[in-house]
């Protein structure tokens, strides 16, 4: 059994009722992938916070493309949505605090040319919520480099709290560079509504 699995089985997003109109991300489709190719091959795509360098990732995830379509209960990569065009990418992997306490990390990361729309914030609610219904997870924290000060808002925007700064916790561009940690638990947002 997986660690994540502890937290709660990922349901395919095909399982989720209203999952078009609600939340601003769904599986990546064929003919997609591109746009996650282009994410990881393109500095100026990835932007300057989130570029370190080029990886083989792209080939990657080529080939978790094959086995599980970027869906697993150890981490998705899904696309990120505009009018049901892919414009970016929602992710997220678990991190083991000890051997029984686990929560998610997630990321967001959009085309240059689709920021500055509210695509981001959007998709930062919606991952939380999605993760806090379909998952055990009582934890979802997001890691931004300090200084990226249009991240730290969306992550606010989308309810995660500043916790602290992992002092030199990232390497990127030559040198090591601190990193915020905002999160926020299941406990800080209201019940959800009883379902009739």
């Amino acid at each position: 059994m997986s660690e994540v699995r502890d937290m709660g089985e990922v349901r395919g997003m095909g399982e989720v009722r209203g999952m078009g109109e609600a939340l601003p991300f769904r599986p990546f489709r064929d003919g997609e992938l591109p746009v996650l190719e282009r994410l990881f091959n393109d500095p100026e795509a990835l932007g300057q916070y989130a570029w370190t360098g080029w990886s083989g990732k792209a080939a990657e995830m080529r080939q978790r493309w094959e086995t599980d379509r970027l869906v697993s209960p150890d981490g998705s990569i899904l696309a990120l949505v505009r009018e049901d065009v892919a414009v970016g990418a929602v992710t997220w992997r678990p991190v083991a605090y000890n051997a029984v306490s686990r929560c998610w990390n997630v990321g967001v990361f959009v085309l240059p040319e689709e920021r500055g729309r509210g695509v981001l914030t959007a998709a930062g609610r919606g991952v939380v919520e999605y993760l806090f219904a379909h998952t055990q997870a009582h934890r979802v924290e997001v890691h931004v480099e300090a200084g990226n000060a249009v991240a730290r808002h969306c992550a606010e925007q989308a309810g995660l709290v500043y916790e602290g700064t992992a002092r030199g916790a990232t390497w990127r561009a030559g040198r090591w560079r601190d990193t915020e940690v905002l999160a926020v638990l299941r406990s800080d947002l209201p019940p959800p509504a009883a379902d009739d």
